[in-house]
């Protein structure tokens, strides 16, 4: 090895692997993301957001919670690798750079952030290499079922989500995130497994992760 190369593997140490989800309202991305928080070699980011609490939502384990004024502080001071308006409704929400920086700084972790596709092309623009997925439904009728289904939406929230999901698909080709389509959970698990390459999902349980961008 010359010298030269050896300089520069030492001014490069090997650095933890970030793993990014992102996917439209309803396509299960929440459910896949609770099921990997709880393969302990994966440390799930914790998002902050200017929304309030929702039942049974626990501060700084669902969400960091702040106001906006503390979130446009925050941004202003450099604190966040990202930063959306999810669905344009006024909520921000920001994924922490310490939290990331440090996460990385290992080099066995394995840091996961669930943002929407627009946040994944965000920090993909600002240097950030990792696995970038995209949970996809297997098809838009399915989609619209699971969103119903839901009952949390009037029938044009539904039909904004809807449209955006499409967008978010064509954003997401575009960028080149690898697409999982969610035909089962435990499928969709461990073909993300597969491909941060952490093999078999563990066992199932009812510890719940951080929440989804909603």
């Amino acid at each position: 090895m010359s010298a030269a190369t050896t300089a520069s593997a030492k001014a490069s140490p090997r650095r933890g692997r970030l793993v990014v989800i992102s996917g439209p309202s309803g396509s299960g991305k929440t459910t896949i993301k609770k099921r990997l928080a709880q393969d302990q070699r994966i440390q799930v980011a914790v998002t902050v957001t200017t929304r309030q609490p929702r039942a049974g939502e626990v501060a700084d384990q669902a969400y960091h919670f702040v106001d906006r004024e503390t979130f446009l502080r925050m941004k202003q001071e450099g604190r966040f690798a990202e930063t959306n308006d999810v669905f344009s409704n006024g909520h921000l929400y920001g994924s922490l750079k310490g939290e990331l920086e440090q996460a990385l700084s290992k080099p066995d972790a394995v840091y996961l952030i669930e943002v929407d596709v627009t946040g994944a092309h965000n920090l993909k623009q600002a240097g950030y290499s990792g696995t970038y997925v995209f949970i996809a439904p297997p098809d838009m009728a399915v989609l619209e079922r699971r969103l119903r289904a839901r009952g949390t939406d009037d029938e044009a929230a539904i039909e904004r989500r809807l449209e955006r999901a499409q967008e978010e698909m064509r954003l997401a080709q575009a960028d080149g995130i690898q697409i999982v389509v969610n035909q089962s959970v435990e499928e969709a698990v461990a073909q993300v497994l597969r491909l941060i390459g952490l093999g078999m999902p563990p066992a199932t349980s009812d510890t719940l992760g951080p929440q989804e961008r909603t």
